[in-house]
């Protein structure tokens, strides 16, 4: 299996969507990781349901994985990931918490996910995956540039 990272902020023709991912950050610049017990950490996402946008899918699994809600966010790019079966598309936004909640049980996994915030350096010592670099820095490069719009 091949991730081919392609920096873009337009998913109209990519088909089929099958995962949606936010490098979410709070208004330190930490970026937030959750972590269902017994699995690793990743970021929040998930996959969308049929009637869904994009946006709609982001928003609601970060509220159902990680009880927060976001603020600006934008589309920083899409992993192509090619294997012996069809390609599929995963989409990356980058996002700013506005709120963080009591955390609740996933509604599909039943559990509380455990959630940290991490300094970006520190990002890829908790989340192993070598492919997440380049959309780990177009991430922070979209945050330092919109750290002071509300």
């Amino acid at each position: 299996m091949k991730f081919i990272w392609h920096k873009n902020d337009n998913f109209l023709s990519l088909k089929p969507i099958t995962q949606v991912y936010g490098v979410c950050f709070d208004n330190l610049g930490r970026i937030l990781m959750i972590k269902e017990p017994g699995k690793l950490w990743n970021l929040p996402g998930g996959t969308p349901e049929s009637t869904e946008t994009p946006i709609q899918t982001l928003q609601r699994e970060l509220e159902e994985e990680a009880d927060i809600t976001i603020g600006d966010n934008k589309m920083i790019g899409y992993y192509e990931v090619v294997s012996d079966k069809p390609t599929i598309y995963q989409l990356r936004f980058a996002a700013k918490i506005l709120d963080f909640k009591t955390s609740t049980k996933d509604p599909i996994s039943g559990v509380i996910n455990e959630r940290k915030l991490v300094e970006p350096n520190e990002f890829l010592k908790h989340v192993q995956i070598k492919d997440y670099e380049i959309m780990l820095n177009e991430a922070i490069k979209w945050f330092e540039k919109n750290k002071n719009i509300t």
